[in-house]
């Protein structure tokens, strides 16, 4: 292998055992919490248009890949130890890309209160979802999780890994992985068809779409290959009904989990994934939690492969 490569695996592995072993950093050094405040101020100072959402998203995707550029670059000049420094502060910004654990942890907490405290995990439940809460049954809260934790191993886990391991082999792969988490975030923030975001969030959200594309397709087939003994019933539920979703993406990876667990998932008054599947229980947190995670560890050890072999 080369000394580039791999680099680009010891980047890897350490932003993954970190992610495993410690999970996310603390709020104010947290490089996803710093590109939220740059999208809080520049929306503060965009217009609400479409041409408003084009400069802020440009803004905050080039700061984003500059800014981690340059940290690597600084750590790299560091006398005597400018590269284990760099192979650091890599691994940390790549880190901040994804979370394993955090997802998996926090879908099995909202679970967990979902049996003890129904008014406690409608309160919990914004971590991971963007719907009203207050008015949802039990068995609705906990399709909610199970929604949520199937769509965010997309977006959160192998979306910038898969980003990562496409443009490394151009030297780019850190930059790709930034810039994707920057689009992810512009969408979770503005992404909104509500007054004032409706047009100024348009391109952050259909970014957001093109660049969940291929990996929200790609998800099933590891979702199968982690879990073979209910690989069929989540491909073909997913080709079943993965269009009944608002967005092109989420409905892959959702199907394919109702389908994995046989269970009916619902978005009131949006959508409903396997009808014929039965109303979700809590017991079937721990279960989806389990499937994902199962998938997430393949994520993991396939992109190691990948570029150990390259």
């Amino acid at each position: 292998m080369s000394q580039e490569i791999s680099t680009n695996l010891i980047v890897f592995l350490l932003a993954s055992a970190f992610d495993i072993l410690i999970g996310e950093p603390p709020v104010g050094i947290h490089p996803v919490v710093w590109i939220g405040r740059l999208i809080s101020l520049l929306r503060k100072r965009a217009s609400p248009t479409k041409l408003g959402g084009l400069l802020v998203a440009t803004l905050v995707i080039a700061m984003t890949v500059s800014i981690g550029h340059l940290l690597v670059w600084v750590a790299s000049q560091i006398p005597s130890a400018g590269y284990a420094a760099a192979v650091a502060v890599s691994a940390y910004l790549l880190k901040s890309t994804f979370a394993v654990r955090c997802l998996l942890q926090t879908s099995l907490d909202i679970g967990r209160t979902i049996d003890d405290d129904i008014s406690q995990a409608k309160d919990m439940l914004p971590a991971l979802v963007g719907r009203e809460t207050k008015d949802l049954t039990r068995s609705q809260a906990t399709s909610a999780v199970i929604e949520s934790l199937s769509e965010n191993y997309v977006d959160s886990i192998l979306a910038p890994i898969f980003y990562f391991l496409i443009f490394e082999p151009f030297g780019l792969g850190l930059e790709a992985a930034l810039a994707f988490k920057a689009i992810s975030t512009m969408d979770s923030m503005l992404g909104y068809k509500t007054k004032g975001l409706k047009d100024l969030g348009y391109v952050p959200a259909r970014l957001d779409d093109l660049a969940n594309f291929i990996p929200a397709r790609l998800s099933i087939i590891l979702m199968a290959a982690a879990n073979p003994s209910v690989a069929r019933n989540a491909i073909m539920t997913a080709f079943r009904y993965h269009r009944v979703t608002p967005s092109p993406n989420s409905g892959w990876p959702m199907s394919a989990a109702a389908g994995a667990l046989s269970i009916r998932l619902e978005k009131p008054g949006f959508y409903v994934l396997l009808d014929e599947g039965r109303e979700p229980e809590t017991k079937d947190v721990p279960a989806a939690v389990r499937f994902v995670g199962a998938t997430a560890a393949l994520t993991l050890l396939a992109s190691a492969l990948i570029l150990f072999a390259n």
